[in-house]
């Protein structure tokens, strides 16, 4: 048998007639992947659609032709554009699904049969067969038809009884088998995420739970965190093309934010716990379309993190530094054009919100509750417990602020690692997050800059320099914390001065840094480095009045010694001033709101830091000079004018911290002196609130000098003000005026203890007690010495005429004020009697109405909001009559040791800058001033306090002679620095530096050594433990120079008379047990007579200021002066005028109580012998 052809075996065509191959079919590109829609009939009945519907295995192609047919039907219902045709529609759909409802035989409801069984059957069919296109299309069919229930109520039902059969087992496990298939399926699965979120969606949520419970099929974690990240590029895509077909991840993400919508908070807590999901959700985020990302930030603001009943572990494990990172990525995000609707917002802005809120508040789970400027404490309860440790650290000499230098771990691990990522300088949005995160963590702000090493900070103009300078700044505007971050109020030591400082200058902005930016060409780099540093000393401010109070109200003196740290470590970080005068110098600088700025720049300077300040010799009277005469121009517009005032009142702040300032001397450029010009200004500007701000600095030079008395409201220098405005007829006050105030102001100044003492015998000559008189400006005393020179005698014209009108107004406006009438009547007729018969008249009128005075009158009420009406004296501020002290006609046979007053003067104040230092510190005029720190007026402490360091800034390291003074003059002020506002210095204290400085002037002198050594000892001193030191180291102690041991008892025991003067003295006295150890003293061989009369005198001193009752009842007194007395003291006569006395001014009732009633007649016997 032959063999078989290839056709034979094959069965073939032979190859004489060959197979026709059939041709491929090529379908448009976008049509490959899915058949067209074949082409249906219009829907009229539900017999129709029930008939299309029905499902045989071998009529497949047919039921699919159906769901075609449904789901056009189901479109023109959802999307109509016919409302009349849509109940038709309706109740077509209404009536084939009653005809799809399982019955039984009897034609009740079958409630096991499933709901639309042939749609569930074709659904098992092509699952099993692996049928994707019959399998998709069903499921799509019937995720639109849950989408129709959900439109209208009547549907409900029917939307119940389809999710019943859904969830059946056999129909779930189909669900999870489909949200299985493989990723390239996204047909399979697309269209169940969207049946079950529509399901989960549907009648508010009320089967999302049912859905949950059978997880295992439908929300199975690694199938749902495997979907959410099957995301794809959406680059090149239209936006109408990713909503219409939205997908996979798209669809996934949906259905879990609808979860979180409608579940409970015990799913929720349950969905949220699960990493792969949320870390899915978050890891593609940056590829999201707009309108997703608005979802997800949306949904999970709402219902997760504003959800107050999930709990904050929840949310802080969402939150990671991953997320965050991803979220933050966002603000990278470019939308393509068209893509996000009107009136949604950009991605960026939609995660810098969400980021703000979850960042800046504990509730939300990725902050955590900080200390604020405090470091992270071991245990909860970081503000008690401390009062013991902080002092012990600081007996050893240890800081308890700086245990950690800024440097220690933080609370906020995650938020520091996540602003270290982000790019403040780049965004604003980033720059407005990390400053919102400084202000709720100020812990951050120290660890950002100590750890962010990655942007040289040189002076370039970029925009990369531009974003970070702007960073600086808003950094350092942020407040300070409540109590520093602390719970309940101060603790008992700050916080580190390394964390404070960079909250304050962070470490970028370096002295040299700042002084290239001041040195740059660029006004842009010259504006910052001056709004950087206004800014920062604002700051520093602030924090040094949060010392002042906490040091208040803690014991501590860690919070004094934090503050004098922090001025220093600012002034090595801020540029000297020098360097701001050579920038001010600079043409750049010379604009208007550029001069202001550096001009505020420099008044901080002598305000806050005037150590620094006043190192550099500046003469202010050239820039104040070139104010003024820029002040008095009228050109300009408002807002330059503006600038020019606020300009003008820094100079004159400076001038008045400056000790080289001189007011009241003539310069060139000017016609008049510094002082006079701005009294002109101020009378004659039309815009009263221009210059609102240097009327205070006028006061307070006022107050320095006592030209003018300030006691009234309104005051003399009101009066004066009004007094020259502009006359009649004039737009300016007569040049005459103003030379003759010039003239009287500099003569004054030269010699004002004279004019003091003119008025004192103007005083004389009013035949009332002084206490009865009311207050009188000084200065007038000058005006009637000088006025004979300008009004005695006739000229041609009378040229004097202006200048006398001027002084009558003068005297009729002071006396509106409250001055001492009757003072000034002997004022003006001292005016009348050396005045020329033509001016007599004018000035007899002064206290009389005059028209010309009206204008002045006016001008003064509007000034002052004073009262003038119905009386010709103010009514706002009434000065009260004070009674003469009634005096004792009997003179004491023994000098009662009466303590001093305070000199109402207080002409310390200010005779010191008339003489050389030498000179005043040997004529005790420096001593003057620093008694004036024990006053009783809180105005005048503060002025020494100013005084002293003007008058320390004019001593420079060229005085060799002069250093000790200097030292001694800081020292001063470093122990009342933190009181002097609220409480006196003691005149323990007071009257100690007074004699020290005496000591100081002579090298010679015995105590030279001593006082020096105490200088040396520490930066301040314990006011309270002056007696008892100086006693110790002169008393107890052998002389520094041989045979001066009683002479420095005698300076001694003279300190201590001078300095007692107060109660608050006596009570040192007491506590340092002063006048026990004295009394011991003056029994013993060592001491000498002199000795023992001061003794004497100081116990007379004690009884003086109500020290009597301690002297009887804790020293002994009397039973002493008894003792003293039966050994025959030569002092009989003193000791018992002390007995009598101290018995006289004690509390007798307390100390025959104590004596059991025999003091008073011991003290009648030692009387009786004495007489």
């Amino acid at each position: 048998m032959g063999k078989r052809t290839a056709s034979e075996a094959t069965g073939r065509a032979a190859p004489d007639a060959p197979h026709v191959k059939r041709q491929r079919v090529e379908r448009p590109e976008g049509d490959r992947d899915r058949a067209s829609p074949p082409a249906v009939e219009e829907v009229s009945s539900a017999r129709q659609l029930q008939k299309a519907l029905v499902f045989d295995r071998g009529t497949a192609e047919t039921f699919r032709t159906g769901l075609f047919m449904l789901k056009k039907f189901l479109d023109s219902i959802l999307y109509s554009t016919d409302d009349d045709d849509l109940p038709r529609k309706r109740a077509i759909l209404r009536e084939y699904l009653d005809l799809q409802r399982p019955n039984k035989p009897n034609g009740q409801e079958d409630h096991e049969s499933p709901f639309l069984p042939h749609h569930i059957q074709a659904w098992d069919f092509a699952a099993v067969s692996n049928y994707d296109a019959l399998l998709a299309q069903t499921t799509a069919g019937l995720a639109l038809l849950v989408k129709v229930f959900s439109s209208h109520t009547d549907f409900v039902e029917y939307g119940a009884l389809l999710c019943k059969t859904i969830l059946q087992s056999t129909v779930a496990r189909r669900l999870g088998r489909s949200l299985s298939a493989s990723p390239s399926q996204d047909n399979i699965i697309s269209p169940v995420l969207r049946l079950l979120t529509e399901l989960t969606r549907f009648n508010e949520g009320a089967h999302a739970r049912a859905i949950y419970a059978k997880r295992d099929f439908t929300l199975e974690p690694k199938i749902l965190g495997r979907n959410i990240g099957l995301w794809t590029d959406p680059k090149g895509k239209a936006v109408v093309d990713l909503q219409r077909k939205p997908s996979v991840r798209v669809n996934a993400v949906r259905y879990f934010l609808t979860h979180l919508q409608y579940l409970d908070e015990v799913a929720k807590i349950e969905l949220l716990s699960n990493r792969n999901i949320v870390r899915s959700v978050f890891d593609h985020l940056h590829a999201d379309p707009p309108f997703l990302i608005f979802e997800i930030l949306n949904i999970l603001r709402i219902h997760v993190f504003q959800d107050k009943t999930i709990p904050r572990q929840v949310k802080s494990r969402i939150l990671t530094g991953r997320t965050l990172s991803h979220i933050a990525g966002l603000y990278r995000y470019l939308p393509a054009e068209g893509s996000i609707p009107e009136g949604h917002k950009a991605p960026d802005e939609v995660a810098h919100e969400f980021l703000k809120l979850v960042c800046t508040s504990p509730a939300y789970g990725v902050m955590l509750p900080t200390n604020g400027l405090y470091p992270m404490a071991n245990d909860d309860e970081g503000d008690a417990g401390m009062e013991d440790a902080a002092e012990f650290a600081l007996d050893f000499g240890i800081d308890p602020s700086e245990t950690l230098e800024g440097k220690g771990p933080v609370r906020n691990v995650i938020l520091g690692e996540f602003t270290q990522s982000l790019k403040p300088y780049a965004n604003i949005l980033q720059q407005e997050l990390v400053v919102a995160i400084f202000k709720s963590c100020p812990e951050l702000v120290a660890h950002y800059f100590l750890h962010k090493e990655t942007f040289n900070y040189e002076p370039k103009l970029t925009s990369t320099w531009v974003g970070f300078s702007s960073f600086l700044y808003e950094t350092i505007e942020l407040p300070v914390p409540t109590y520093f971050g602390a719970k309940r109020g101060y603790r008992d030591y700050p916080p580190a001065i390394s964390t404070l400082i960079q909250s304050i200058l962070p470490q970028p902005l370096t002295q040299q840094v700042l002084t290239k930016c001041l040195n740059q060409s660029s006004d842009l780099v010259n504006l910052f480095a001056v709004r950087v540093l206004i800014v920062a000393f604002h700051k520093l401010r602030a924090v040094l009045r949060e010392f002042n109070s906490a040091s208040r109200y803690k014991s501590s003196k860690s919070w004094e010694q934090a503050s004098k740290r922090l001025v220093t470590e600012f002034c090595q970080r801020c540029p000297l001033v020098k360097t701001v005068i050579l920038a001010f110098r600079r043409p750049a600088f010379q604009k208007d709101n550029m001069r202001e700025s550096i001009t505020r720049l420099l008044r901080l300077y002598y305000e806050i830091a005037p150590q620094v300040a006043l190192q550099e010799k500046f003469d202010i009277s050239v820039p104040l000079c070139n104010a003024l005469t820029q002040a008095e121009k009228v050109t300009g517009s408002a807002e330059d004018r503006a600038f020019r005032v606020m300009e003008l009142e820094h100079w004159i702040q400076i001038a008045r911290n400056s000790p080289a300032m001189r007011w009241w001397q003539k310069t060139k450029p000017l016609p008049h002196s510094p002082f006079v010009m701005l009294l002109k200004l101020i009378a004659l500007s039309p815009e009263g609130k221009l210059y609102s701000g240097i009327k205070p600095l006028l006061v307070a030079v006022l107050r320095d000098h006592d030209m003018l008395q300030m006691t009234t409201s309104p005051d003399g220098l009101d009066a004066l003000i009004s007094s020259l405005g502009a006359p009649c007829g004039s737009s300016s006050p007569s040049t005459q005026v103003l030379e003759f105030l010039d003239e009287c102001c500099a003569r004054f100044m030269k010699g004002s203890i004279k004019y003091f003492d003119d008025k004192d015998a103007l005083v004389a000559k009013a035949l009332q007690p002084e206490s009865a008189l009311g207050p009188l400006s000084p200065l007038l005393l000058t005006f009637v010495e000088q006025w004979p020179f300008k009004g005695g005698k006739v000229d041609k014209g009378n040229p004097s005429e202006s200048l006398a009108q001027w002084l009558s107004k003068l005297l009729y406006l002071l006396k509106l004020v409250g001055e001492d009438e009757s003072l000034l009547i002997l004022v003006r007729d001292a005016l009348v009697t050396a005045a020329a018969p033509a001016y007599q008249e004018v000035l007899k009128d002064a206290f009389l109405w005059k028209m010309g005075k009206e204008k002045a009158k006016a001008a003064l009420k509007l000034a002052t909001g004073a009262d003038f009406s119905g009386s010709e004296r103010s009514s706002k501020s009434p000065i009260p009559v004070e009674q003469p002290n009634v005096q004792n006609n009997t003179a004491p046979a023994v000098d009662l040791e009466m303590p001093p007053k305070e000199d109402d003067k207080h002409a310390g104040l200010g005779r010191w800058r008339k003489k050389d230092i030498e000179e005043s510190l040997e004529n005790g005029d420096i001593g003057e001033l620093l008694l004036c720190l024990c006053s009783e007026h809180a105005e005048i402490r503060l002025q020494a306090v100013q005084n002293i360091r003007q008058l320390m800034a004019k001593i420079t390291t060229d005085d060799a002679d002069l250093l000790q003074l200097k030292l001694l003059l800081g020292e001063a002020l470093e122990t009342v620095q933190h009181t002097i506002g609220s409480n006196a210095m003691p005149y323990v204290g007071g009257v100690f530096a007074a004699r020290a400085a005496l000591v100081l002037a002579d090298p010679m002198h015995f105590m030279f050594a001593k006082i020096n050594q105490f200088l040396l000892k520490r930066p301040d001193w314990i006011v309270e433990n002056l007696p008892r030191y100086l006693g110790k180291t002169i008393i107890n102690s052998e002389p520094d120079q041989d045979g001066a041991y009683h002479k420095e008892v005698d300076w001694f025991l003279d300190y201590l008379i001078d300095c007692l003067r107060t109660e608050e003295d006596m009570e040192i006295f007491r506590t340092n047990n002063v006048i026990e150890k004295l009394l011991s003293y003056y029994v013993s061989a060592s001491c000498a007579i002199s000795a023992k009369e001061k003794i004497v005198r100081l116990l007379l001193r004690a009884a003086a200021v109500g020290g009597s009752t301690t002297l009887m009842t804790r020293c002994g007194l009397v039973s002493w002066i008894q003792m003293r007395l039966e050994n025959n003291d030569h002092r009989h006569r003193m000791l018992r005028a002390l007995a009598l006395r101290i018995h006289e001014t004690s509390d007798q009732g307390k100390v025959e109580q104590w004596s059991s009633g025999t003091t008073a007649g011991t003290v009648a016997a030692l009387a009786k012998v004495g007489a």
